[in-house]
């Protein structure tokens, strides 16, 4: 063994350590959520003061229920550590004023395939961080059964972001120097009241209370692979956790902690301990700040999930290009860096490119028709939990056909980032008959503005920009709006 690699626990080590832990306690409960590729287990443990709820798993009227999310990257172990932390202190009765306030959901080890195979992805090499729109992987099936069935408030999806990168480090002799890196959903398709409470109150208020508490954070960046490139935010999408848990109205926060270099000295295998403390630290800072939260989280939240409205007036108006682009009242930004050579950490100036440009907006219509792979449609829309009927007989409506008379392939194509396929599209209205087996999706149901993103091709969030979904091709298109109501 490697002295500067973590020897750690293995998925079935650390799930016999959470059942012993929740026989001893009252407040634990052990429950399974699946299994994963390889066949081990994915658990959740249920933290709560309330019989009720660890009985029944469902939400309480003057309870905030948060959901944590440890490890989906295998090789980003300190998450799933430090929430192993947090289930041993709840067992000992340590923080119990947080559940006055709170009911947890801790997935300590979402990923255990990765965590046993010290590896980024399950044991069919998926990388399940970005299959929340194909959730071709089991693993995210059911990570999005389990937002179903606990519906929580707030999820917190726990990450490391190595400070070694291939060109920055290796060909030019920087490292990245960042302790925690937070963001929210982002996406500017979420509700507007909960994008405006996020963005402009708890994530601020969540910076600077764990900056105040000892470890230095700020917004996360995105990742610096290089001197010359431009600096944004979190990505936009919704293949992720982040924002496919925003566009369901809950309150959806990532972190990436510090994942140090592997070719540093420690006290510690690659300064694991010293991870885990600051992936806690993290943790229980934002349970804090959400209990504190109670209030006027739940009434953000739950009001987004009940009635989705993207502007101050009730409106219903998606946009469906989003991308990043110059800020232009702070063009550029100074970050430090570490050289690698001595330590030494000094400024180094960016282009800022953390503004959100959205185009092509497009009202709410009142359902999708689909005219192909219909019971594959059907299979892949009850996954995510989204409400369809299928037509048993040919019925006429008032449609927006979809016709695409261009494709445009990515301009610059980036190693592991996933680019888009740019489809211009035409919409005309028009009178349309259904036949029987066609399927409609009504957009007057909660996940209203996930399922519209998904479903429409000329959405950059649209299921057919996923390989296992190649429907994108010239002509008319099988999916399309309906304006009329079902």
């Amino acid at each position: 063994m490697s002295k500067n690699k973590p020897q750690l626990a293995t998925s079935t080590t650390v799930s016999q350590g959470l059942h012993r832990l929740a026989e001893q306690s009252e407040r634990l409960k052990v429950v399974k959520l699946g299994q994963s590729a390889g066949g081990r287990p994915i658990e959740a443990v249920l933290v709560s003061a309330d019989p009720d709820f660890l009985n029944q798993s469902a939400p309480q009227a003057n309870k905030v229920t948060v959901m944590l999310f440890g490890s989906q990257h295998g090789n980003e172990p300190a998450g799933s550590e430090a929430l192993r932390r947090l289930v041993k202190e709840f067992s000992q009765n340590q923080h119990s004023e947080l559940l006055t306030r709170l009911n947890l959901v801790l997935v300590v080890l979402a990923n255990p395939d990765g965590r046993d195979l010290a590896s980024r992805y399950n044991a069919n090499k998926d990388n399940t961080n970005i299959d929340y729109v194909a959730l071709a992987a089991g693993e995210t099936q059911l990570l999005v059964d389990a937002l179903h069935d606990f519906d929580p408030d707030v999820v917190y999806d726990a990450h490391e972001s190595g400070i070694w990168k291939r060109v920055l480090t290796k060909q030019q002799g920087w490292l990245t120097d960042v302790e925690a890196q937070f963001d929210m959903g982002n996406n500017p398709n979420i509700d507007i009241r909960l994008h405006h409470y996020t963005e402009q109150k708890l994530l601020p208020m969540l910076i600077e209370r764990v900056s105040e508490a000892g470890l230095p954070a700020s917004r996360y960046r995105g990742e610096i692979t290089q001197l010359e490139q431009s600096v944004a935010r979190g990505g936009l999408g919704i293949t992720n956790l982040r924002n496919y848990a925003a566009l369901q109205g809950r309150v959806s926060i990532l972190v990436e902690n510090r994942l140090d270099n592997k070719q540093g000295h420690y006290d510690s295998p690659r300064n694991i301990d010293e991870r885990i403390r600051k992936q806690h630290l993290s943790m229980l800072t934002m349970l804090q700040l959400v209990s504190e939260e109670a209030e006027p989280l739940l009434a953000v939240s739950r009001a987004a999930r009940s009635h989705w409205q993207s502007g101050t007036h009730g409106e219903q108006e998606l946009v469906m290009s989003v991308g990043f682009g110059v800020n232009e009242s702070e063009p550029q930004v100074e970050i430090p860096l570490v050289r690698l050579s001595d330590g030494q950490s000094a400024l180094h100036t960016f282009a800022n490119h953390d503004a959100i440009i959205a185009s092509q907006a497009v009202a709410l219509p009142a359902a999708y028709a689909i005219t192909r792979e219909q019971a594959r449609m059907a299979t892949w829309l009850a996954r995510h939990h989204i409400d369809f009927t299928t037509l048993t007989k040919a019925q006429s409506f008032a449609a927006q056909r979809l016709s695409i008379t261009k494709l445009s392939p990515p301009l610059n194509v980036r190693s592991g980032v996933r680019e888009k396929i740019q489809a211009t599209v035409h919409s005309e209205p028009s009178q349309v008959t259904l036949s029987a087996g066609d399927l409609l999706v009504p957009m007057a149901q909660p996940l209203a503005p996930l399922a519209a993103l998904m479903l429409d091709p000329r959405s950059a969030n649209a299921l057919y920009q996923e390989a296992s979904w190649p429907w994108l091709a010239l002509g008319e298109f099988p999916v399309f709006p309906i304006l009329t109501p079902p």
